[in-house]
């Protein structure tokens, strides 16, 4: 990319996973906001995000704005071990539904490898749920009580069953929900790297 291709002010999040032929692993997920909202700290060149809005001006919060307190941070690149040795690199874009995302992609990888071994495309591409029953990270904080979101491809067995808890269960359409898993796993069997990117959003996989 060179200067000047993209708007500055542009935000919102991305991620990166990469695990390279030696074993080494990075992942990251860089957020916006801090370009064009943010400002540099001194002259250190390091950029201070505007994630001080996931803060509360409400005293009886615990994430209430106040000295040497940190906001609830919703980004969560994730390295998983196996033996204590580098095992996938995942993570994703998606605000309060980063964590729901990643708990379920890497549970299909972990518990249901029969669906997708050896495409690691295929994990990520089985539908999923979300919860807004909690207050949200972002400015209003908003609570949704009870409700819940399926994906076409869910068992109408479990809305039913959800529903008949008390959850306000909605069906929507295959790869609606917010989330874009992206990872890389070191194949345990053969030590090849396999790559998946979710088709929820843009992005890309290699692997070789």
């Amino acid at each position: 990319m060179r200067p000047g291709d993209e708007d500055p002010s542009l935000k919102d999040t991305t991620h990166i996973a990469i695990i390279d032929k030696d074993g080494n692993v990075f992942d990251a997920t860089p957020s916006g906001g801090w370009i064009s909202g943010g400002v540099i700290a001194g002259n250190t060149g390091v950029g201070l995000s505007t994630r001080g809005e996931q803060f509360w001006l409400d005293s009886t919060r615990a994430a209430q704005i106040r000295p040497r307190s940190r906001p609830r941070y919703t980004l969560t690149p994730s390295i998983i071990l196996q033996n204590g040795e580098p095992f996938m690199a995942l993570g994703t874009p998606g605000g309060d539904n980063q964590e729901q995302t990643i708990i379920q992609a890497l549970l299909n990888v972990l518990e249901f490898r029969s669906l997708w071994y050896p495409n690691l495309h295929a994990a990520f591409e089985l539908p999923r749920i979300q919860t807004f029953h909690f207050l949200g990270s972002f400015w209003p904080h908003r609570i949704e009580a009870n409700r819940l979101e399926l994906e076409t491809g869910i068992s109408p067995g479990v809305l039913d069953a959800l529903r008949a808890r008390g959850h306000d269960v909605r069906f929507v359409a295959p790869f609606s929900i917010s989330g874009c898993a992206t990872g890389v796993i070191i194949d345990p069997r053969t030590g090849s790297r396999i790559a998946g990117a979710d088709p929820r959003r843009d992005c890309y996989a290699s692997a070789y």
